[in-house]
């Protein structure tokens, strides 16, 4: 049985599948710049055997620059894009990379969005249920919580 991992390596190298193949190159191109670089970094795309890089507005002439001698110093090291961390980028041939600013902002999605107004319940019991517990620890702490409850059900009463 093959895996979903088997199945894709195997169709990324079929010419109507060369997208694939492409965006793991590129992953793997700007795995190789800074971290703190990289956040800024929008998306990349190949495009005529020119690799093109959105960045944010954020990044000034020298990361630009950085990121250009970067991408190009791996592209034009044989001895590194050979090795097995850059399979993908084998059969790609990428002759300029080209870095465009973007001024838009990063858009960034929220996962969870709290709730800003604090909701509040009324307490509705009454403490009036009879306790059947054997263990005497438990019942005398289970005691004191239904004499909390009706204390404060008389007092709210």
């Amino acid at each position: 049985m093959k895996t979903t991992q088997d199945i894709l390596t195997s169709i990324q190298h079929k010419p109507q599948f060369k997208k694939i193949l492409h965006h793991k190159c590129i992953n793997k191109l700007l795995s190789t710049i800074l971290p703190a670089i990289r956040r800024n970094i929008k998306h990349g795309y190949i495009n005529k055997n020119v690799f093109y890089i959105i960045i944010t507005a954020a990044l000034n002439k020298y990361d630009k620059d950085n990121i250009i001698k970067t991408i190009k110093g791996v592209l034009n090291s044989p001895m590194i894009l050979k090795s097995e961390r850059f399979l993908e980028c084998d059969e790609i041939n990428i002759e300029d990379v080209i870095v465009y600013i973007d001024h838009k902002p990063k858009m960034a999605t929220d996962l969870h969005i709290t709730c800003t107004h604090k909701i509040t319940y009324t307490e509705r019991a009454s403490g009036d249920i009879k306790i059947d517990i054997k263990d005497e620890k438990l019942h005398a702490l289970a005691q004191d919580i239904q004499e909390i409850i009706k204390k404060e059900h008389n007092e709210s009463s």
